[in-house]
């Protein structure tokens, strides 16, 4: 995984802030997503959601922190902790690894309604735990 020049910036002023390591950035349209060690999101949000405050109003986007897991099925649950998970399947082939979240018809629905995330969590997962595709059931 290779960071550019914005992404370095926004990873060494949200240090900055909140004292908190941010292991991956993504920065899409009008959202900064934060991907940080396993325990650290509490210290990256802040009392009140202070950082995440400080943050919104230097950047003048959303902002949004990731708790990074052990294992992909881990990161997968913690990032959509929004929607009620049956279950994060991993199925690994030749060279591909895929990720299968199991939902209810009226999760999904719910999940997908907020597809510009999903899309956000898929680029995540993909850079950090190596799986090419994740897909709803």
């Amino acid at each position: 995984m290779k960071l550019g020049s914005d992404e370095i910036f926004y990873i060494n002023v949200f240090d900055s802030i909140s004292g908190a390591v941010a292991k991956d950035v993504i920065v899409q349209g009008n959202s900064v997503v934060f991907l940080v060690k396993k325990g650290d999101v509490g210290k990256a949000v802040g009392k009140n959601a202070c950082n995440v405050n400080t943050l919104r109003k230097k950047f003048g986007k959303n902002i949004e922190i990731l708790e990074q897991g052990d294992n992909p099925e881990e990161f997968v649950k913690k990032a959509l902790y929004t929607v009620k998970i049956k279950s994060v399947e991993i199925v690994e082939n030749e060279d591909r690894k895929n990720g299968f979240v199991v939902l209810d018809a009226g999760e999904k629905r719910k999940l997908l309604s907020n597809l510009g995330r999903f899309k956000r969590i898929k680029e995540i997962a993909k850079r950090n735990y190596g799986l090419h595709e994740l897909r709803l059931k």
